[in-house]
């Protein structure tokens, strides 16, 4: 069970920024509760808040509920004020593991997916609740409540909801959560191999997970390929800025922005690799995004009937196999 620690900034006397007849410990409080709701969609995860309505919590309270509680990820929500306009996300500026910054990177990029405004960009401070959560920990400052245009779409209860999604949508990609009765991606038969229909929920998952609108057929041909190539080039993107374009066609950009995939990985990218051994013949399982022993010997079945390297890991050679 994934733990998430949503932390409302401010509240009570602390009222944080304030403008154009608003208030930011308000504006947080709004955004933070309908993630709560928009997370209680999926299986897999619980919530907790610092605070459930208007009242003051210190900074080193905060950590310590997250810190007591056993999170996982710990997400503080705050509004920008003193100039500017845009979106900015902020990890502590000490030094943080690489999960951390990975994860800042999903988070920010779905973010800025949902709600389409400036990118001021990924930044760290050293803000006492990510310096003191003993979890990785981001803090995401929401526009500028004292810029009027900015103002005006926080006092939006649309775009608040947006707001809400796009945090929902980096912790539904961070954790690989499903939705309440939505099915799993790892569909099986009793004897824990992968069932007939398998590649039609690979393609439900992939139409939902990253906005596509391929055939559920549950026949991998061309469109599913350049489906799981779009998805790739998006999570390199995401995960490590690789600034490709996303169009589905394995070119020598995306061939040199890949990374090496091996056992003990987790995610969404190993869950693609899966979801390709299934669709060429070699079933993997599972497919549940862990790079677990099943996965690394249909890897290198795969590399051996491929006539390259077989080492069970998946880098240029091998994904340049299954894609090129």
């Amino acid at each position: 069970m994934v733990k998430i620690f949503i932390d409302p900034g401010h509240g009570g006397s602390n009222i944080g920024a304030e403008g154009n007849g608003m208030q930011e410990k308000d504006i947080v409080l709004d955004i933070s509760k309908r993630i709560v709701t928009q997370l209680s969609d999926y299986s897999g995860v619980e919530t907790r808040m610092s605070r459930k309505d208007d009242r003051f919590v210190s900074l080193s309270d905060r950590a310590e509920q997250a810190n007591t509680w056993g999170a996982d990820y710990f997400i503080s929500v705050h509004v920008n004020a003193a100039g500017g306009s845009g979106f900015e996300t902020y990890i502590w500026s000490g030094d943080v593991p690489e999960e951390t910054t990975r994860k800042q990177g999903v988070m920010h990029a779905a973010i800025i997916d949902e709600i389409n405004e400036t990118d001021r960009g990924k930044k760290r401070a050293d803000f006492a609740v990510l310096r003191e959560t003993s979890m990785p920990a981001i803090l995401t400052e929401n526009l500028f409540i004292d810029d009027p245009d900015d103002a005006a779409k926080l006092a939006d209860s649309d775009f608040l909801e947006q707001i809400a999604q796009g945090h929902t949508n980096g912790i539904v990609t961070l954790y690989q959560l499903d939705e309440n009765g939505s099915g799993e991606v790892d569909e099986q038969d009793d004897d824990d191999t992968l069932s007939q229909g398998t590649m039609s929920t690979i393609q439900s998952t992939l139409n939902n997970r990253y906005d596509l609108s391929i055939a559920v057929d549950n026949i991998y041909g061309p469109e599913t390929e350049s489906a799981l190539i779009k998805a790739l080039q998006r999570e390199l993107n995401s995960q490590f800025n690789r600034d490709l374009k996303v169009d589905g066609i394995w070119g020598p950009n995306t061939r040199r922005a890949v990374i090496n995939v091996r056992r003990g990985a987790q995610g969404n990218i190993t869950w693609m690799i899966q979801a390709t051994l299934f669709g060429k013949g070699f079933p993997p399982g599972q497919i549940d995004g862990i790079y677990g022993p099943q996965t690394e010997a249909s890897v290198r079945e795969f590399q051996e009937y491929e006539g390259i390297t077989v080492d069970g890991i998946v880098g240029r050679e091998t994904f340049s196999a299954m894609f090129g």
